[in-house]
């Protein structure tokens, strides 16, 4: 979480403006925004809302926004850039019923495209406009001087928390939605239209399992609001915690620091770790009584409590049955989906990569920047890297690393900030796992989604097939596909993975990594089947693509197992009952 800035008496300077602009990784911007501009905006604004302006300095990660060369905008949501421009068409479509002299509230700022439009077009309406995300309400005042409209009162900008406190004066306004983000600010447009109700969650924004878990507790009764901890000011972070006052913060996945926050501001957390963490779990600093953690792996419990924390267990994945199921398909879709052996799932390739740069950037800096430090350090992990090739089915990397690297991962566990070593090599590891399994099963006729990374296995007769989307294409590959096979991450092959569940879910068979959680869920021969080797995975697979009968009644019966006992929503209401019960 970005930290403190202080408060602004006066108009902020362009110094300390773009102070509170930069971030780590942040681009530079396309020559139309200009901090000049920005300053002029902020001088109309502060006699007006002198508390926004300050807000609006506060520093905020910018880098979901990428501009290409030519200056056209893209919009990170989850994993994907997506385009980030609104057409005349599009915002003409979203006008609906407005009438020029009648008040507009804008939902959503984006690149400020409906902002202008309506300015030019409405100029008898009172114009207010309010955005989830500073950097945008940031980016549009950089973009076009408002100064005119906002000293006048016919423009009102509003951001974040103020959502809160301007949903009755919303009823009496014709609104008007962004059409992208719309989407993305599903939980807030649910409280302008329904209001806020008694039962009140924050939810962290994530990837797209907190996109499931939103909508569940939606359909629970509560009112949501999405925070980004990550990319705001804490001081914007407690303003919307003590103007929405929720009953609980939800998190998925945890971030360090996010219990102290709960604590100083008297609330409960829930948190559901689904993930791998590529930075250290830290001591928790504040009481944990009303801190609740649930981590969909074992071995993790263990250094949940180590760090302090007290309501702590064990909570596998799941699926989301409303989202994951067996998929009717054309004759011309099971042309294109249809398939004897597949894998769903990235290449891990890019993701080694930079994380064996970030361990080299560290280990260069232990050698004092010494211009031999790279080769040194890249050539004793090819080492360690090389013992590990020779077994991947046992995970060697923690003691590899103590014996090539002890006073250097000593180090590391000693400098705030760095990354967890055994996480970094661990990912490029089982890159390297992932990449050998799947090349290995080319020779069966398998086709394989996920990035571009996969072409490197095209060369063993694997099939690449591009890339998979995450709503209902997945659910026709996993429906239409014999055998779906699935590959642990080499560092946590004793969890069973999303895709497991979601799999089954669609009704189609698994052939899973062997785990003892795996074991306890499901009824291995029955329900699901496993492999504990490269060599297993290629026999069983074998073995089924020539049985595909039994295939079908491992996959029938699997299919109940999840929908009985293991969906998103029981695994929700079952962390809130737990939470409450504890109150």
């Amino acid at each position: 979480m970005p930290g403190r800035w202080p408060v602004c008496k006066n108009i902020p300077s362009k110094k300390s403006i773009e102070k509170g602009t930069r971030r780590p990784m942040q681009q530079k911007l396309p020559e139309r925004f200009s901090m000049t501009t920005l300053e002029k905006n902020l001088a109309a604004l502060m006699p007006v809302n002198e508390d926004l302006v300050r807000r609006i300095c506060l520093p905020v990660d910018g880098t979901h926004i990428h501009f290409l060369q030519g200056g056209e905008a893209r919009y990170q949501r989850h994993r994907t850039l997506l385009p980030f421009v609104v057409g005349k068409e599009d915002f003409l479509s979203t006008l609906g019923d407005a009438n020029i002299g009648e008040n507009i509230f804008l939902f959503g700022i984006g690149l400020g495209e409906q902002l202008d439009y309506l300015l030019e077009h409405f100029k008898e309406a009172g114009i207010t406009v309010w955005d989830r995300d500073p950097w945008l309400v940031r980016l549009v005042l950089m973009q076009r001087d408002y100064s005119q409209y906002i000293g006048s009162g016919q423009l009102q900008l509003h951001m974040c928390a103020d959502l809160f406190g301007m949903l009755d004066t919303v009823k009496s306004a014709s609104v008007i939605c962004h059409p992208f983000l719309r989407s993305v600010y599903e939980n807030e447009y649910k409280l302008v239209e329904d209001g806020v109700g008694k039962k009140r969650a924050i939810i962290c924004s994530g990837d797209l399992f907190v996109d499931d878990v939103g909508k569940i507790l939606r359909g629970f009764g509560y009112s949501l609001y999405t925070l980004e901890i990550k990319k705001l000011a804490l001081e914007e972070i407690e303003t919307a915690i003590q103007r929405f006052d929720p009953n609980m913060i939800i998190a998925i996945n945890y971030t360090n620091g996010l219990a102290e926050m709960c604590h100083s501001q008297g609330v409960d957390l829930i948190c559901w770790e689904v993930d791998p963490a590529a930075d250290r779990l830290k001591p928790c600093n504040a009481p944990t009584d009303r801190a609740f953690i649930f981590t969909y792996r074992k071995a993790n419990v263990r250094a949940f409590i180590q760090a302090g924390f007290k309501n702590v267990e064990y909570l596998p994945l799941a699926s989301n049955i409303e989202k994951r199921f067996p998929a009717e398909l054309s004759l011309k879709e099971k042309e294109s989906y249809g398939s004897s052996l597949s894998f769903v799932g990235s290449s891990m390739i890019e993701q080694a990569k930079s994380f064996r740069d970030i361990f080299l950037s560290h280990y260069k800096a232990y050698c004092g920047g010494s211009p031999n430090a790279v080769e040194e350090g890249n050539r004793l992990l090819e080492e360690i890297l090389s013992v590990q090739r020779q077994d991947l089915s046992t995970y060697r990397i923690p003691d590899l690393l103590s014996q090539y690297f002890s006073d250097f991962i000593s180090y590391l566990f000693n400098l705030p900030g760095a990354h967890n070593p055994f996480m970094l090599v661990g990912e490029i590891a089982a890159a390297e796992k992932r990449i050998n399994y799947i090349a290995s099963l080319g020779r069966l006729g398998l086709n394989v989604w996920g990035d571009q990374g996969w072409r490197i296995t095209e060369q063993y007769g694997v099939k690449y097939m591009g890339s998979a989307g995450h709503t209902y294409e997945i659910n026709k590959i996993y429906s239409a596909s014999l055998v779906n096979v699935d590959i642990n991450r080499l560092y946590q092959a004793d969890i069973v993975t999303m895709r497991v569940f979601d799999i089954m879910a669609c009704g189609g068979f698994v052939l899973a990594e062997y785990s003892r959680d795996l074991d306890e869920l499901f009824e291995i021969g029955k329900e699901v089947e496993a492999y504990h080797t490269l060599d297993e995975l290629l026999s069983k697979a074998s073995y089924y693509l020539d049985h595909r009968g039994e295939a079908l009644e491992i996959a029938e019966r699997g299919r109940e197992a999840v929908r009985n006992n293991h969906t998103i929503e029981k695994r929700v209401k079952y962390m809130l009952s737990v939470a409450m019960n504890n109150q």
